[in-house]
């Protein structure tokens, strides 16, 4: 066993000759692997008998439904038997304890894996009935927590993953937690965050540009609390990755930053993975990279090639396997009286661990009280009274303002109040985010001012993506404890939609700042103004999408933000906007209200965002010219749904007057809440802002128009009943 630093990756474990070919590196090491099943002398009898024994379960559990994904988790026991059962700093008593070490399994795929860890360490809800359950086609009548994928709400899931490279990024956003702590608050003798992340990933995480942005933005801010854990099996489902993939892999992470190891045996050497991992720990100054050679599908007949990820392994394989291993084929799902001693350990392991972290606390707390207060706030998530009540009486601007610039001014008012984490992709200044100098975070360099890993603002690059998904492991991390902050132009959150939806599916409270919403976002023309994007976000279940109209709205934005569980988006407009009468920060909450005009009215206009004020100047024309209009503003179509009926049709009356919506986007959604829209169904075009709106008679004038000549075709008929239409 030898570390070898001369510029290239150290290498722990025994020397196998390198392949240029990493596709037919992985048949031939199949091949091997194939015909060496007897366990390596480097492992002890007890890691050996532990991996075998989980490899026994996962042939069985994909058997049992005749399910798929199993071939990672086979070529990968090695390397869940060394991490889980010799190094992971947790509890399975107390599942959600603060300081345990964070683990994402960015390769999703392998979940049922992770499943098998959290059984053997004796975490209480994964049963072996649970197991048993693995792709039931029910689910067990839909009470199954073994899901194809990690799914966030099960104790020891620290994060949903499935969509390939969001977990190295949502690792990433963890780490970045856990070191703004780390540097906030441990002292000279107390060590209060002593836990670190780590992140699994596959062949196929490494061609995702999610993980790729964030593996450059960890290694730019030397993360050291950080490893990634890459099972190098050469495959992938189209087949040997040498299809599409010939990349020195290692030269790449060691030039992004990352400090690598090699372990050229991942298969069965659990000594060379535990040295490793060790050696990863106690490494400080940089992220590290485990580079694992394994084989999918260890042992059977398909291993090292891409049948053993699509498919169950066939009863003729698994008794061959099992024999070789020394079960007996037809026991299954067993895991034997020793193998259960042997993992026994962890349950008082771990207890020991948080007493001691609990003691820690105490003398933490009569050495740094003030610094306790704060930090016994952020392990129970809570935010505190002090945000809500300066918003309540947040005095706000009569001035003709921009709303991403109303909405900044709220931001800055709370960056002491509320723990925010996050910043902009490149784009702070039109973004409005540091309208108020903040501390950004990182490594502290010379020349380079106000810098450090207490700060909070972050400098995310050019990387929209990973910045989404980053914010969701920041969330992840312990709720509460910050509340992420992304902020970029609305047309360039579509880069990170993917994130963004993985925002809702991990129910994360994380807010995503969206400017320059607008076709009036003017000269840089239709391919920065996002017409279709906010329909997207709107029809995804969980996310609340919230168009402020103006100041007093922008302030109620951030209530409901603050207090949605879940990810907010905030849509803000690049053009200034009047401060508008009956506007209300409280109603926001509600998601509609009326805003001008009388229940009797003839005709109803709703509106959102910047539009909200043309909406406003063309209902006084209408209503000068003896067509009695009222007004609604609408900020957020996911709050609205969620209010009685009662109140929906207080605000929208469903009786057969006519119902005009008014947004200067995609106009698909909105027949639910009217009988006609004004929109913009086309892309926009590249003129000044004040010359947009004129141009495809989203101005007050040509609101009125349009809505004139849809009051000429009713001609008094029933709204309702002659059908919705585009106006």
């Amino acid at each position: 066993m030898s570390l070898l630093q001369n510029g290239g990756p150290v290498k722990i474990g025994a020397h196998k000759p390198s392949q240029n070919d990493i596709g037919l590196a992985a048949r031939q090491r199949a091949t091997e692997v194939v015909q060496n099943l007897r366990p390596d002398s480097q492992a002890s009898q007890a890691d050996t008998r532990s991996v075998n024994t989980i490899r026994g379960l996962v042939l069985d559990c994909c058997q049992q439904w005749n399910i798929g994904h199993g071939g990672s988790a086979l070529g990968m026991a090695a390397i869940a038997t060394a991490l889980w059962r010799h190094h992971l700093r947790l509890d399975p008593s107390t599942p959600d304890w603060f300081d345990r070490d964070r683990f994402v399994m960015s390769n999703g795929h392998v979940g049922l894996l992770q499943y098998i860890m959290l059984h053997l360490s004796g975490y209480k809800i994964w049963t072996m009935e649970q197991l048993k359950g693995y792709c039931h086609p029910t689910a067990l009548d839909f009470t199954n927590i073994a899901k194809t994928h990690p799914e966030i709400e099960f104790d020891g899931l620290d994060m949903s993953t499935g969509p390939l490279g969001q977990g190295v990024a949502n690792a990433v956003g963890m780490a970045m937690a856990n070191m703004n702590l780390r540097a906030t608050f441990n002292k000279p003798g107390f060590e209060v965050v002593n836990s670190i992340v780590y992140c699994s990933l596959g062949d196929a995480c490494l061609q995702e540009g999610v993980a790729l942005e964030a593996i450059s933005l960890a290694g730019h801010l030397k993360l050291d609390n950080l490893v990634l854990i890459y099972d190098n099996n050469g495959i992938q489902s189209d087949g040997p990755i040498d299809l599409t993939f010939h990349e020195d892999v290692n030269a790449k992470m060691r030039a992004c930053g990352f400090y690598v190891l090699e372990i050229p045996d991942g298969n069965s050497n659990v000594t060379a993975i535990r040295t490793a991992l060790r050696h990863a720990r106690n490494h400080t100054g940089q992220p590290k990279f485990l580079n694992i050679t394994t084989a999918i599908g260890f042992g059977t007949a398909v291993a090292g090639t891409c049948k053993a990820h699509q498919m169950a392994f066939g009863q003729v394989d698994i008794d061959k396997c099992k024999g070789l291993w020394g079960f007996d084929p037809k026991i299954t799902h067993h895991v034997p009286k020793d193998v259960r001693q042997d993992w026994s350990h962890l349950r008082k392991k771990g207890a020991e661990q948080v007493s001691e972290w609990k003691q820690t606390l105490v003398r933490y707390a009569e050495e740094y009280p003030e610094l306790a207060l704060e930090f016994r706030a952020k392990v129970r998530g809570d935010l505190g009274r002090k945000w809500r009540q300066d918003l309540n009486r947040f005095e706000i601007s009569d001035k003709t303002l921009p709303v991403r610039h109303s909405s900044a001014q709220v931001y800055d008012s709370l960056w002491d109040t509320v723990p925010f984490f996050g910043g902009s992709a490149d784009l702070s200044e039109p973004n409005f985010m540091l309208k108020v100098p903040k501390q950004g975070f990182g490594f502290h360099q010379p020349g380079v001012n106000n810098v450090s890993f207490t700060g909070r603002y972050v400098h995310f690059g050019t990387r929209e993506h990973a910045m989404i998904a980053i914010a969701n492991g920041m969330a992840a991390y312990a709720p509460q404890a910050f509340v992420p902050i992304t902020a970029t132009f609305s047309m360039f959150q579509l880069y990170g939609a993917a994130a963004i939806r993985m925002s809702a599916l991990n129910k994360v409270q994380v807010i995503h700042i969206g400017t320059h919403d607008s076709i009036a976002e003017g000269a840089c023309g239709p391919t920065h103004q996002p017409v279709e994007c906010i329909n997207l976000y709107r029809s995804t279940p969980g996310i609340n999408h919230i168009r402020p109209g103006d100041a007093e709205e922008a302030v109620g934005a951030w209530i409901s933000a603050l207090d949605f569980k879940g990810p907010t988006i905030i849509g803000l407009n690049r053009g200034a906007v009047p401060l508008l009468k009956g506007s209300s920060r409280h109603k926001v909450a509600q998601g509609a209200y009326v805003l001008s005009g009388h229940a009797d009215a003839q005709l109803t206009l709703i509106s959102t965002g910047d539009d909200l004020h043309r909406v406003v100047d063309a209902a006084r024309i209408l209503n000068d010219a003896e067509i009695s209009t009222r007004v609604v503003s609408m900020p957020s179509m996911r709050l609205f749904e969620q209010q009685s009926q009662e109140y929906i049709r207080s605000v929208i009356p469903w009786d057969g007057r006519p119902i005009v919506s008014v947004e200067a986007m995609s106009t698909h959604g909105w027949a639910r809440w009217s009988t006609a829209s004004i929109g913009q169904n086309t892309f926009g075009t590249t003129v000044h802002a004040d010359a947009v709106m004129g141009h495809f008679k989203l101005n007050a004038h040509g609101i009125v128009d349009r809505i004139r000549t849809y009051l000429g075709e009713l001609n008094g008929q029933n709204a309702i009943m002659a059908g919705w239409r585009n106006i």
